[in-house]
């Protein structure tokens, strides 16, 4: 069902390329999917006389990231030049209000078939409701809101559309409250700790604004909380849990496989895991990536995430710089890539975002949109120093 979803996006992509008859490019961001499939090659070396259409399926799918990135820069490169960057900006408002509408229905309509269509995770199960919106995991949908999250406190503290701004922060706070993902809640409190850090080495000059911002939000939640009726016993169980010494159903989960993944993948250090191909899930990127190919994996995954963070953040350091000719949409998207690449790196540790179907694909574009900031920015400043 993944590698379908994979292909049905790739030829879309190909279907928008061709009809617009965009040149490809290939931005130099996107050789980072090579690291994970030079780690399969190794580790399938040394299980050739197992080989299938499974690990052949497994080689594809970073392959077909890789085109997905090459595609995304190649129509960002033709069709959106710097003074443009607004009506970027507006693409991605309309698929973020899209996102909200689609929580919102899922929240008051629940499990009809036509919304399932969309997702096939239960709103309605066990404690409570937790919308995942377009997504399967609400986890995934906390990590895409990451970014908006970021992109409108932007707005907010140094924009003009200050009401508007406000109005989303508020939206993405709620989906994300409730969401009640254990993940998504320490994700973004660990986020806004480090957007904090990332504005005074900006000198953005809102860390005070942040924290003023910060403290508003946990005033509500815990209000809400308190004086709410609000069904968030997925939370309550896990406290109460925690609280008498015991771990709930999805933690105690993860612990189990974090056991596995670091036996299996620390005695199958060359090659893997043979266990992988008896469909064993590991919910942790980096342990996933070692379960199933060694310390050469969890090596190669590492390097991706460390070369999409670090060019990230020099692409927000040139936009900051630069800000007098790049101009303020620039470093808003600049600002708001690099928190989605730093919120795939913490939402790694307990599930998949970088290459799980559906949010692989933004994965992607992420990527691409962050080599198109850095085309931009080489352009237009190579054109001004000449």
């Amino acid at each position: 069902m993944q590698k379908s979803f994979f292909v049905v996006m790739l030829l879309v992509l190909t279907a928008s390329v061709l009809a617009t008859r965009t040149r490809l490019l290939i931005p130099a961001l996107s050789y980072v999917y090579f690291f994970p499939i030079l780690a399969m090659f190794v580790a399938f070396f040394f299980q050739w006389q197992k080989f299938s259409a499974f690990h052949a399926g497994v080689l594809v799918k970073p392959f077909m990231l890789f085109l997905c990135t090459l595609a995304f820069f190649s129509l960002l490169k033709a069709h959106f030049k710097l003074v443009e960057l607004p009506k970027l900006g507006n693409i991605l408002f309309i698929m973020l209000l899209l996102q909200l509408v689609l929580i919102a229905l899922q929240i008051i309509l629940g499990d009809i078939p036509a919304l399932k269509i969309i997702s096939f995770k239960k709103v309605y199960d066990g404690f409570g409701f937790r919308a995942p919106g377009s997504f399967d995991w609400v986890y995934i949908t906390c990590y895409v809101l990451s970014f908006y999250l970021a992109y409108f406190i932007v707005e907010l503290f140094l924009g003009t559309r200050k009401a508007i701004a406000l109005l989303m922060i508020i939206m993405i706070f709620i989906a994300i409250f409730l969401s009640q993902s254990k993940t998504g809640y320490l994700a973004t409190a660990l986020l806004a700790l480090y957007f904090s850090l990332l504005s005074i080495t900006l000198n953005l000059g809102i860390a005070k604004k942040l924290l003023l911002l910060k403290l508003c939000f946990i005033s509500v939640a815990t209000f809400a909380i308190i004086q709410l009726n609000l069904n968030l016993d997925y939370i309550a169980n896990f406290i109460e849990l925690m609280s008498q010494g015991q771990l709930d159903g999805s933690t105690s989960t993860r612990k189990l496989q974090t056991i596995i993944a670091i036996e299996q993948g620390l005695t199958y250090w060359y090659s893997g895991s043979p266990l992988a191909l008896n469909g064993v899930i590991i919910e942790n990127t980096y342990l996933d990536y070692l379960f199933r190919y060694g310390l050469l994996g969890f090596i190669s995954i590492v390097l991706l995430f460390m070369t999409c963070y670090f060019y990230s953040l020099k692409v927000c350091f040139t936009s900051r710089k630069n800000i007098s000719i790049l101009g303020f949409k620039h470093l808003q998207l600049s600002i708001a890539a690099h928190i989605a690449i730093t919120s795939a790196i913490l939402y790694g540790f307990t599930g998949t975002p970088l290459d799980a179907s559906r949010s692989a694909i933004w994965s992607a574009f992420i990527l691409a949109l962050i080599a198109y900031l850095d085309h931009i920015n080489k352009t237009h400043l190579s054109a001004r120093a000449n």
